[in-house]
């Protein structure tokens, strides 16, 4: 992508998650039904929904449940400009350099028991400050998180997802009202510039996530008693009232650069380098050969070594050319340490630029670039990537829809007649259930029909001939995601009843999400009625991209929106709608909760042993690694 090319913008900082956790358990969330798991035969439902939040609390120690008071909300802080590229490599003497970059989005994924299909829902992004230096980014489309590598920090210290890192991306339009407010800043007048360009659409923003670390303890482990400890403490904050959101939070290395016609909205559609080997070296990178330069990002690739995140020194790495044979053809480069270790990663959010003599870019273009270690090859490209329109993708039952793949070969639009099979797999990505042969027309473009007949989740992994595909490995392929909510007619079909609008709709995220608690009592038939008109706005579908829409995991069905409309726009009953005010956590209950935190201990998997498969559910609600 064009953040590969200059005038590009380098920022590192930290980012906070604060999900709610309790739906990565199959135990109290079907993502089929997109309903809540509440206990049966208690009294009432108010009661259901009291039990599950004082399981949802037992769970912290139990089932390594860490944040059951999650709001959803990602934010970055302490994040800041670091850098940037006109063509002399890295700088930091402009104005805008230190400028802040603001976020917060909302982490939502759509395949709640694994790690591989989360999103963030925003508004706008901003670099800088409003009327001085700055960059204003209204939102064209949802951030997207794919490449997830699971063998990026080695050292053993960490905890849930610290052994991860993953990359986020998204584009920015012209035409959504993208502004650039330069003064007398020199990169940011040649980024505005750079928009000038037919070919540019807006511009691409790109960062890697890291070093995850969770109950504010950068020494936490799994499995370990510190860990049991504070998961003991975080149950007794609970247990003693209020509300407790317990983020996790990265490291993040990031890059702003052009967004060019025909390249991707939500991943890399550079020249993919793969990573090599049964047991690889390093992550899976990309690259772009631009007219004077090769530059490789490697901000997913090179492992962390310790708690002071050294970079594994893999020595110098050189860079070839070769031929379908394997052949090396062209001597490229090479690659000190001291141009990927730590210093060298922050400073330019891993991107490494290798000079070309002239000539080079076109004589390269159609061979397989190499990257080599003195021990072989660690990562090497695969020529064609087919690529998601939308990566993760929503649909209502019995509503008609399809789904495009842009082809790529090289890093470029493929064009007519390439040929792939589109391997339809279960949610949990281990299993092929069906594969569909696919063609590109002369855009490079394969079109294919979803069926939307049944409720569900389900992932979709390209293949091209040289591949074998059984599972879904999130550093070898490209996937779409696909989640059909359930129509739910029966239920659209109820009498707009309070009692029924809260047991079939409401009593759903009232259990799941207490944070809603602080500011909308969903189990308040009053307040719901005065919010009436806020409400429909929130939940219209048409506000399905924004930061505020309700409920904030997408999972109202049509039904429970058609229920709830119905009732909103009924006559008050004051003799049914009485509020439930379920509480936090009932002081009955503090005890026993806190005893079957003690009780029970976390399980752990040896991490050299875990399928992909396991180590993404790891990262939600399966076993942990150790």
């Amino acid at each position: 992508m064009s953040v590969l090319e200059i005038p590009r913008i380098y920022f590192k900082g930290n980012v906070s998650w604060d999900p709610v956790t309790t739906n990565n358990y199959p135990v109290n969330y079907d993502e089929t039904d997109c309903t809540t798991v509440l206990p049966q035969n208690l009294p009432t439902i108010q009661d259901d929904v009291q039990a599950f939040r004082d399981r949802a609390v037992a769970q912290i120690g139990a089932s390594g449940n860490w944040n059951p008071h999650g709001t959803y909300r990602s934010s970055f802080y302490e994040t800041a400009v670091c850098g940037f590229d006109r063509g002399h490599g890295t700088q930091t003497d402009d104005p805008f350099a230190t400028s802040a970059v603001n976020f917060t989005g909302m982490l939502v994924d759509l395949e709640p028991f694994g790690s591989v299909s989360s999103q963030l829902f925003f508004d706008s992004m901003l670099f800088g400050v409003e009327g001085g230096y700055s960059i204003q980014l209204p939102r064209t489309s949802r951030i997207i998180a794919r490449q997830i590598n699971f063998g990026r920090n080695t050292s053993k210290q960490t905890a849930i997802a610290g052994i991860a890192s993953v990359i986020w991306t998204t584009c920015f339009a012209k035409a959504d009202g993208l502004r650039i407010n330069a003064l007398d800043s020199g990169i940011l007048a040649d980024l505005k510039k750079a928009l000038e360009a037919d070919d540019v659409l807006g511009l691409t923003v790109r960062f890697n996530a890291y070093r995850t670390v969770y109950y504010d303890n950068a020494a936490l482990t799994n499995g370990s008693p510190a860990m049991a400890q504070e998961a003991q403490q975080l149950a007794d904050k609970i247990a003693s009232g209020g509300f407790q959101p317990n983020p996790a939070r990265s490291l993040i290395v990031g890059v702003a650069g052009l967004w060019r016609k025909n390249e991707p909205v939500h991943e890399p559609g550079d020249r993919a380098l793969i990573q090599v080997g049964a047991q690889p070296a390093v992550g899976t990178a990309s690259a772009r050969c631009n007219v004077d330069s090769l530059v490789i990002d490697l901000s997913n690739s090179v492992p962390e070594v310790d708690v002071a995140l050294t970079k594994q020194d893999l020595g110098r790495l050189s860079v070839v050319a070769i031929d379908q044979s394997g052949a090396v053809q062209q001597e490229l480069g090479s690659i000190p340490y001291k141009s990927y270790d730590r210093t060298a990663y922050e400073a330019s959010a891993g991107l490494v630029t290798l000079p070309l003599a002239p000539g080079m870019a076109e004589k390269i273009a159609v061979l397989n670039l190499q990257v080599n270690t003195v021990q072989g090859p660690i990562l090497q490209e695969q020529a064609f990537r087919a690529i998601p329109l939308t990566p993760n993708f929503y649909a209502d039952q019995e509503t008609a829809t399809s789904a495009s793949f842009q082809v790529y070969e090289h890093g470029v639009p493929a064009g007519n007649g390439i040929a792939f099979q589109l391997n339809q797999m279960s949610s949990d990505g281990q299993t092929v259930e069906v594969s569909i042969p696919m063609t590109t027309d002369a855009t490079g473009i394969a079109k294919v029909s979803l069926s939307a007949a049944l409720p569900g989740i389900t992932a979709y992994v390209p293949s091209f001939p040289s591949q074998t595909v059984s599972s879904l490995s999130t550093q070898l392929d490209t996937y779409m995601y696909v989640r059909v909510l359930p129509d739910d007619p029966q239920i659209g079909a109820l009498p707009p009843t309070w009692p029924n609008v809260y047991k079939y709709v409401l009593s759903n995220w009232n259990a799941m999400a207490p944070c809603m608690d602080n500011w909308l009592r969903l189990d308040d038939p009053e307040q719901i009625r005065t919010y009436a008109t806020v409400l429909k706005r929130l939940t219209d579908p048409a506000a399905f991209e924004h930061f505020r829409f309700m409920p904030i995991t997408r999972d109202m069905s049509a039904g429970m929106r058609s229920l709830l409309y119905a009732w909103l726009d009924s006559p008050k009953d004051h003799e049914a709608e009485l509020p439930s005010r379920v509480r936090l956590l009932k002081n009955v209950l503090r005890t026993q909760t806190a005893t079957a935190v003690q009780r029970r201990e976390e399980a752990t998997l040896p991490l050299e042993t875990m399928t992909q498969t396991e180590l993404s559910r790891s990262l939600r609600g399966g076993p942990k690694g150790n």
